[in-house]
């Protein structure tokens, strides 16, 4: 078995670049988008700024060329970008992943189109990779302990362990940053996991190690040389993968044609489980009933367990996924509900 590398952890005085390689900020979110950054330099750490940063797009080569240089570059720790966007996938073809092997591993960091690029990251470089609250929502006074949990898995060693368990409550309304730069969370809905397969009261357990993101960009990556599962399954994941997969603008047909992909191409036929976070496209009743019509028609007869409406995704707040880690999830269900649950991270 090949090892996953784990990035150092951070520390006071390091670099972290804030490189946009989908979509950049545009004026109107600048005064977020510098309190945000404000934040990291109180935190004690170097911001270097890339220069597709402050423009809402750039094309696909100049943000390879800035991401690349970041990748390669040893002086850097993390990377950041502000939020996800649409076309990350447009700078694959450019990247060096020879070069990038070579390199210093350092932290990706966010959720939506960011984990386009921090899986090929995991399975093409072997290099961990942090799904989590984008940097946009990270604003210095946020409590929320999703959010905080970033900086703390940032700063573990490698081999470190730490703990999560869902939230109790979710953002129902979606937050204009361009209106109210210093807007924080407002978790106010109740969340509830559930197990869309095992109906019965009984503990679920599933282990393996950890790989996922936004099912938008993936499920077109997952079959890709540029992910290449199986292989990635054979060299770090002989004891299985738990899968991790969030939406955030399929419809009911669109998500239900991914899912199935996937289970023809054979990526579901041996993973140990398979976690779905809360969606991100339905706005009505209708909507989220047909969401989860599609849920049980595509994965309903999985023989692995599959949990829905965890905190992953476009729904705040996001637990903190590091892609390539051996994670181990425990769950107490009760006529399909969560009743609790504990999510044990290994950086090993």
């Amino acid at each position: 078995m090949t090892a996953i590398t784990f990035p150092d952890a951070l520390k006071n005085g390091d670099k972290i670049a804030i490189c946009a390689f989908s979509s950049g900020v545009d004026s109107h979110f600048h005064p977020r988008l510098d309190c945000v950054l404000s934040g990291l330099t109180h935190r004690g750490y170097q911001v270097v700024e890339g220069e597709c940063l402050r423009q809402q797009s750039s094309p696909a080569k100049q943000r390879a060329d800035e991401l690349m240089a970041f990748l390669v570059d040893d002086s850097i720790a993390a990377i950041m970008p502000p939020w996800g966007g649409e076309l990350a996938m447009e700078v694959l073809p450019y990247l060096d992943f020879n070069a990038i092997k070579q390199a210093r591993p350092k932290w990706l960091v966010g959720f939506s189109d960011v984990s386009t690029l921090a899986c090929v990251l995991t399975a093409r470089c072997g290099w961990a990779t942090l799904h989590c609250t984008n940097l946009m929502q990270l604003h210095p006074n946020e409590l929320d302990t999703h959010c905080l949990q970033v900086f703390k898995t940032l700063e573990l060693a490698p081999g470190s362990e730490f703990m999560q368990t869902p939230a109790p409550y979710y953002q129902a309304d979606v937050i204009n940053y361009a209106h109210t730069p210093d807007a924080l969370f407002t978790l106010t809905q109740p969340s509830q996991w559930r197990c869309l397969n095992v109906k019965d009261n009984r503990e679920v357990e599933l282990s393996g190690r950890l790989f996922g993101g936004c099912l938008d960009t993936l499920g077109l990556l997952l079959a890709s040389p540029f992910l290449a599962l199986d292989e990635f399954k054979k060299h770090f994941a002989p004891h299985g993968l738990v899968l991790y997969l969030e939406n955030a603008e399929l419809n009911a047909n669109a998500l239900s044609r991914f899912l199935i992909a996937l289970k023809l191409s054979g990526i579901l036929s041996d993973i140990n489980g398979l976690i779905i976070g809360r969606n991100g496209a339905s706005s009505s009743s209708e909507q989220h009933s047909e969401y989860y019509q599609a849920l049980q028609r595509s994965l309903g007869e999985c023989l692995f367990p599959v949990i829905i409406d965890a905190d992953i995704g476009h729904v705040a707040p996001n637990l903190c996924l590091v892609n390539g880690a051996t994670v181990k999830v425990l769950a107490t269900l009760e006529s399909a509900k969560v009743l609790d649950a504990q999510i044990i991270t290994s950086l090993s």
